[in-house]
């Protein structure tokens, strides 16, 4: 899991003395630092801005308290796309946390890394992730190192859901496109971000990349999630439901670095 993070870890010991600000397509943004990333994982808690999780809680099976029948493996309802294999989800590999906002909403995400394509459910199940990637972009092509992410937002049944190649992103960080969706037309994007906000405009990392922009379906960007040192998140949509789902989806970015420095 190392080698998939060691451009990010190059680029941050060859600027480690210089602010590393990221360049964004959105010019005028507020970055909310995070605090809790770093440390123990014991009862571990990240929060920025006005959003805090849960305890996270590794291997999400023993959690007590999921929308998955933890006997089973399969979820309560049927309409609920049963992706994550349970090998993955009973190991630390998986982590699984609330995020909660003032107006009383909440997300329950399910995250597991290192995650194998074969893994995806394909079938008939309009729900999986496979098929709305093929109507949007007529395919994919994973790699065996994947981060795959189930958010519920609410009583939501249908989650929204991330797969994202962990060695692209960083071995082909100007070209790779991460992939977050509901279904095939409402979805987002992840942009790696391979530039820094230097003195004279945009500087291109030497390789890699040091986090994600995200855009909505229209190509706006609505997100932003730095995974240098502490962390850094932006959020640019004013929306209450869509900022909670884009925290908790820049919660979990953060949160899958966790697991790669500690070696899990």
């Amino acid at each position: 899991m190392r080698k998939i993070f060691f451009h990010l870890a190059t680029v941050m010991v060859m600027v480690a003395c210089t602010p590393m600000k990221p360049a964004l397509s959105v010019a005028d943004t507020t970055a909310f630092p995070v605090k809790g990333r770093q440390g123990l994982l014991i009862k571990q808690k990240i929060s920025f801005g006005d959003y805090q999780t849960s305890v996270v809680k590794r291997s999400w099976t023993r959690s007590g308290n999921t929308r998955v029948d933890l006997l089973s493996g399969q979820p309560h309802d049927p309409n609920y796309p049963n992706l994550i294999a349970m090998d993955y989800a009973d190991s630390d590999q998986s982590f699984y946390f609330i995020m909660k906002d003032f107006f009383g909403n909440a997300a329950d995400v399910y995250a597991v890394s290192r995650f194998h394509s074969e893994d995806l459910q394909i079938g008939d199940n309009p729900n999986s992730v496979i098929n709305i990637l093929e109507d949007i972009f007529g395919g994919s092509g994973y790699s065996e190192n994947l981060f795959y992410l189930q958010i519920f937002l609410n009583e939501d049944t249908t989650p929204w859901q991330l797969v994202l190649d962990n060695e692209a992103a960083q071995r082909f960080a100007g070209e790779y496109t991460g992939f977050f969706a509901l279904n095939n037309k409402e979805f987002y994007t992840l942009m790696p971000i391979t530039h820094l906000d230097g003195k004279k405009g945009p500087q291109k990392i030497i390789a890699g990349s040091i986090g994600y922009e995200i855009f909505d379906s229209n190509g706006k960007s609505v997100a932003a999630v730095s995974l240098v040192d502490n962390g850094e998140v932006y959020l640019h949509t004013k929306d209450p439901s869509e900022r909670l789902l884009l925290s908790s989806l820049c919660a979990a970015l953060l949160l899958q670095e966790d697991i790669a420095d500690a070696g899990i």
